[in-house]
């Protein structure tokens, strides 16, 4: 969519480097220790590594330097041991413990990962927590399950316990929630984790018993929430109220495939309990709720927070929606209405406030509320406001996803006509150059005819898109299209492309993480002609450095279509759908592509 918007250890794999002698490298013991022991010569037992860390605690010195010495040269056969003793009552044990994995660092790929997640974790050892969560969602991703043993491995060595338990939930979080694990993941999880003592690993490994013994997995992974939620109120510093949300959600959504209603009910209300009230983690509940039709909550916490809903105009919006699907509609636009009404003043802030709400509105697809926020925005902004402005700029994309092309036409030639009568300068267009905003007008007028078989009419707005903005990719795209046109302006057109998907390389050649250039390259290349593979490479970075934007997932898809690989296409046009479901725009492509994959398999010879 071109949316304007090193060797082994221990057969594992990982590579231990010692960061200097550990002579004087006791943080509380000063000065130099007798030398450090040799390297094992064959793998340590598990109790010699639990006699070891004991040994971390000892009244002699120079036993718990010995200690120490041994552990660090055993590296990552004695990682779990470790992370475990960090959390030991003896603080000595815990400091020494904590001490040695510091020191550790480990090789995060194989020679066997694929190129893909070598990319992903290509600086991960020099990344912050918030980059680390990103390359994590970016392994979710990855197809066919590429992403699975490299997440396993963050699971295992990944020295924060948050962010090991992180790794944990975004593996969980590929596929649906209550879906069956998968042979391939299942194996590669066990081999991986097993003997693992890690919260994350045990997690995992309890998901991986799911299909073969559902109502024992599930018993215990109702066990694994509770210690979860104990250890929040015992040692917070250790889990987040995240990690244990993110939990739950998980068990209600097996409990309620099998069938187990009211401790589905139970769960939930736990979650309901531990919530404090931050509006973003309410709204993300309340989301989630209405998601699981579980009404009874929704109304617990509207009531129980209801100074916040009543200050929160998404909170509101979200009740209404929640009214809505519970058939009171009266009820509904009553509460609409209310949050419609906060924040009525002119100013900035709380006109960007209303054009935040009508975003987050779109993507809960309630599009006839979201337009409201727009057109308040509009005008209260003045014509020529800069939120006017970018509030019709936003609203007519919606319009043109949501099939209503016209009003997205007329939306934006508005714009047009400031701008042709100089009352709009270019200052105030966001960065976006006229013949754009000219260009897309015309866009979507041609959509419109399409839409009502008017070929003429369609061809004469995309000539003047043409003639406003030749590199516009979509309207390139559109006139490339066009039946029955003679043989100049299809050649023309030929060129055309090539000339935009020439300016655009250019832009990447110049940012090679320029998102929107490698998007729109392959959007344009994937919907006409010329090199795809080099469109697949540019599709696939664009998602590398953002991953699960539903957009980029579309132009994936098509990229793939235009291939001729009918499956991949619906594959990750599905997931497109997944990750934008109120997008016509995307549904609609979805079931073409469906539809020619189908035809293809009935055309093979049985």
């Amino acid at each position: 969519m071109n949316r304007l918007i090193p060797h082994t250890v221990a057969q594992i794999g990982w590579m231990l480097v010692v960061m200097a002698c550990f002579a004087g490298g006791a943080a509380a013991d000063g000065p130099a220790a007798k030398p450090a022991a040799k390297t094992p010569t064959k793998p340590a037992s598990a109790g010699q590594i639990d006699k070891l860390i004991h040994q971390l605690g000892d009244k002699d010195y120079y036993i718990r330097q010995r200690a120490q010495d041994e552990l660090a040269h055993l590296g990552f056969e004695a990682f779990d041991a470790l992370s475990v003793a960090t959390t030991d009552e003896d603080l000595e044990i815990a400091s020494r413990a904590k001490y040695l994995l510091r020191l550790m660092r480990v090789e995060w790929t194989l020679p066997s990962d694929s190129a893909e997640v070598k990319k992903c974790l290509r600086d991960y050892e020099y990344q912050d927590a918030a980059a680390r969560e990103r390359t994590m969602q970016a392994l979710v991703g990855l197809p066919r399950g590429e992403g699975v043993a490299a997440l396993c491995r963050l699971v295992r060595f990944e020295k924060s316990p948050l962010l090991s338990k992180t790794a944990a939930l975004a593996l969980l979080s590929r596929r649906p929630a209550a879906a069956t694990p998968r042979n391939a993941a299942i194996k590669t999880v066990r081999k991986a984790l097993q003997g693992c003592k890690r919260s994350g690993a045990v997690w995992l490994l309890a998901w991986s018993r799911l299909g073969d013994e559902p109502a024992a997995a599930m018993s215990e992974w109702t066990k694994l929430v509770d210690g979860e939620q104990e250890l929040l109120r015992r040692t917070p510093s250790e889990t987040s109220p995240e990690i244990v949300a993110g939990l739950i959600r998980f068990q209600v959504a097996w409990l309620k495939k099998l069938g187990h209603t009211e401790a589905a009910m139970t769960a939930i209300r736990r979650l309901v309990e531990q919530e404090q009230g931050d509006p973003e983690t309410l709204a993300e509940l309340i989301t989630w709720l209405i998601d699981q039709k579980a009404w009874k909550a929704v109304d617990e916490l509207a009531t129980r927070f209801a100074p916040r809903f009543a200050d929160d105009p998404f909170l509101l919006y979200l009740l209404a929606q929640s009214y809505i699907e519970q058939g009171a509609k009266d009820r509904a636009e009553k509460t609409a209405s209310r949050a419609l009404g906060l924040l009525p003043g002119k100013q900035q802030e709380q006109l960007l406030q209303h054009l935040g709400t009508a975003q987050r509105l779109h993507g809960r697809g309630l599009i006839a509320w979201s337009r409201r926020e727009f057109e308040h925005v509009i005008a209260k902004g003045g014509e020529t406001g800069e939120m006017s402005v970018y509030a019709r700029t936003m609203m007519a994309e919606m319009l043109h996803d949501q099939g209503q092309d016209l009003d997205a036409a007329t939306t934006l030639e508005k714009l047009v006509k400031l701008i042709d009568s100089h009352r709009l300068p270019p200052a105030r267009l966001y960065g976006r150059d006229p013949k754009e905003i000219r260009s897309r007008a015309c866009y979507f007028l041609a959509c419109h005819w399409e839409a009502n078989h008017d070929a003429a009419k369609q061809r004469a707005a995309l000539d003047k898109g043409l003639e406003a903005d030749p590199e516009d990719v979509d309207v390139l795209i559109a006139c490339y299209r066009l039946p029955g046109q003679p043989p100049a302006f299809r050649a023309k057109i030929v060129e055309l492309i090539k000339t935009a998907a020439a300016a655009l390389h250019d832009k990447i050649d110049e940012e090679a993480e320029n998102t929107s250039a490698c998007n729109q390259y392959a959007w344009l290349i994937g919907n006409t002609e010329g090199d795809f593979d080099e469109a697949l490479r540019c599709s696939q970075k664009s998602l590398e450095l953002q991953p699960d934007e539903g957009a980029y997932l579309d132009t994936l898809g098509h990229v793939y279509f235009g291939k001729g690989d009918f499956a991949d296409a619906v594959k990750y046009q599905a997931k497109a759908v997944e990750r934008d479901p109120h997008s016509l725009l995307i549904r609609r492509e979805l079931e073409r592509f469906q539809k020619k994959l189908d035809e293809t398999k009935a055309a093979k010879p049985h």
